[in-house]
């Protein structure tokens, strides 16, 4: 099965403690998994981690990490014993700073009019910044929005330490709420002391993402930025867009960032409900203009938290973003602590797998191909993959990396075939789950070589089972490995193209194959001059006789354009584990010194690369 173009986050929480449930949600499609750092302690984050790690290896099925922090916060104070206050609406408020008790209007005894009532907020400066906006701007329309919204506040002005609102709504409220402002910046560090010390975790639990909550500016990406490189941590870096300011500079912010998140639950606090379906499209586009992959979050499939089925809307809001081109969607309390977490994963990749199948969403990547007046040489290289994958109907486009650059370039384009990344480093694996396309795929070992780079991504590719016998992929390379060019070469593959046939050969007990370089020598000197590689070498010379007998002990493989003078008894004693294939002919003209081929003594064939 073609694997899904759109990834999958989830988030962790009660639901996944059980092993049970969490290999569920792996197989069932989860690319990344979401720490809320808002909850739990840095012991029941590193428990959940590992156990993600052992379950991940274990079904060999990759997954990432993503640490989300609490971020700038700001939250009204206490109670009276934890109880809820009832607001009124046209309820006057009065607003202060000095951690005094939230209470509800009351009635003066004397006058019998209503006393205001009092909410206490932890940010100290809130009088200070809100009386400096309002002495600049009079008719600045400033509102305090508290849990999620459900309460509103209209500020009306700003003296002796207090700030004087009025409700707009009625609502009950407890302690602790959050507090969302418009018409007014609160400009808190982006990194408090307790998100640089959770940051620092998950540096050292190598995690893979950080997702900075309440970014506004693209100089706070750059100030995580420097944290991180201060840990020695390569985490990239998500900023969650959840205010007006994050959404008025999402161009910087996102050129800033190494991606996006669509936080739609803030940010509905903070704008008008309807302009939420216009912020993420923009958003969206933004981000595939810029190449930087985008997450689109928040209540996305919010009914399956207690309901083994999602609503008709919710099918279409997912496949909506779906179309709108985002990299990945995510499951919050779906997952963290629903009743039915692997099914919501289930129907989540059941309605990306239906969209992407789709005509009418091929058709729409195909048109939304972003334009850059001024691309970089890799850039260039990265659209004509895409190209040439879609001239030619290939069935994959196979990238090496060492960097996962090159790929993520060609995802942008939002090619039909799937983008196969193979790379040694596991780290660069896990980090290319989130964007759109890319199957990432680890192999062994680092290659020494170009030539031998491409083939052991092609094996690779092939033991995955994501290609077979006679496709067609589009390689995209740099060749050679030190080529200061990250993107220089575009190859057709044919997948096991037969490059010679043989009239006769043979194959010792253990393999009928073997694999290697091949060193062409018209005589064994030619041979001993020639030779790269103390073994891993297929022989490739005009006859065999028993002056080779030597350099049968050191190759693997043999191929004999002439006929074989030497008796199978006598190869098989000077090495036990050769194969070999005799009277190839003229086809030896496709085979150059230095090729990779893979020969095989059963079928007397000669393929190109591994196979």
């Amino acid at each position: 099965m073609t694997p899904l173009k759109t990834k999958i986050v989830c988030s962790m929480g009660p639901t996944t403690e059980n092993d049970e449930t969490l290999a569920a949600i792996i197989r069932n499609g989860m690319n990344i998994a979401r720490f809320n750092f808002s909850h739990g302690t840095h012991e029941y984050h590193k428990s959940q981690m590992e156990r993600i790690r052992v379950l991940s290896k274990k079904l060999n099925i990759p997954v990432a990490l993503m640490m989300d922090t609490k971020g700038p916060e700001i939250r009204t104070g206490d109670t009276e014993d934890g109880k809820t206050v009832c607001i009124e609406k046209g309820d006057n408020i009065i607003i202060k700073t000095d951690g005094s008790l939230t209470v509800g209007a009351g009635i003066d005894e004397g006058s019998g009019t209503k006393k205001p009532a009092h909410i206490s907020l932890n940010w100290k400066d809130f009088t200070s910044r809100t009386a400096k906006v309002l002495a600049e701007n009079p008719d600045k329309k400033i509102k305090v929005l508290i849990a999620d919204g459900l309460l509103e506040l209209d500020v009306i002005r700003a003296e002796n330490d207090c700030v004087y609102a009025t409700a707009a709504n009625s609502a009950k409220i407890g302690s602790k709420k959050n507090v969302n402002l418009t018409g007014l910046h609160a400009h808190l560090p982006i990194m408090s002391e307790q998100d640089k010390a959770d940051i620092a975790f998950a540096a050292e639990m190598n995690c893979d993402f950080v997702a900075a909550s309440f970014v506004s500016f693209p100089s706070e990406v750059h100030e995580i930025k420097r944290y991180l490189e201060s840990l020695g941590s390569k985490m990239k870096i998500i900023a969650k867009i959840e205010n007006e300011e994050g959404l008025n500079n999402i161009e910087e912010i996102a050129a800033a960032a190494d991606g996006i998140m669509v936080a739609r639950g803030d940010l509905g606090v903070q704008l008008p409900t309807e302009r939420i379906p216009l912020a993420q499209k923009h958003i969206i586009s933004v981000c595939r203009k810029l190449g930087k992959p985008v997450i689109t979050a928040t209540q996305m499939l919010d009914s399956m938290i207690t309901n083994p089925r999602p609503t008709r809307a919710e099918l279409t809001d997912v496949a909506n973003a779906i179309f709108d081109g985002t990299d990945a969607v995510m499951l919050s309390g779906e997952t963290a602590n629903g009743k039915y977490p692997a099914e919501a994963v289930e129907t989540m990749a059941r309605i990306a797998r239906t969209v992407e199948e789709s005509e009418d969403y091929q058709r729409k990547m195909q048109q939304d191909v972003p334009e850059n007046p001024t691309p970089t040489v890799g850039q260039t290289m990265a659209q004509m993959t895409y190209l040439t994958a879609k001239s030619t109907k290939a069935c994959a486009i196979l990238v090496p990396t060492l960097s996962g650059h090159t790929a993520t370039m060609i995802s942008t384009f939002r090619p039909i075939q799937s983008i196969i990344a193979v790379t040694p480093d596991e780290s660069v694996q896990r980090k290319l789950l989130l964007n759109w396309g890319i199957h990432p795929l680890c192999m062994p070992k680092i290659a020494d070589d170009s030539e031998e780079m491409i083939q052991n991504s092609v094996k690779t590719m092939m033991d995955a089972k994501l290609a077979c016998f006679g496709d067609k992929v589009i390689l995209c390379a740099g060749i050679p490995l030190q080529s200061p060019i990250p993107v220089n070469t575009i190859r057709v593959l044919m997948m096991g193209n037969v490059l010679a046939r043989g009239r006769s050969g043979a194959y010792n007990e253990i393999s009928t194959k073997k694999t290697g370089r091949i060193v062409k020598a018209e005589t064994p000197a030619d041979f001993v001059t020639t030779i790269r590689h103390k073994k891993g070498e297929i022989l490739l010379c005009p006859v065999i006789n028993e002056d080779w007998i030597p350099v049968l002990r050191v190759v693997d493989g043999v191929i004999i354009t002439g006929k074989n003078e030497l008796s199978s008894d006598m190869i098989l004693l000077a090495n036990p584990n050769i194969v070999w294939i005799s009277e190839i002919g003229s086809s030896e003209k496709s085979l150059e010194t230095g090729r990779i081929v893979t020969i095989d003594g059963k079928d007397l064939l000669v393929y190109e690369g591994i196979n």
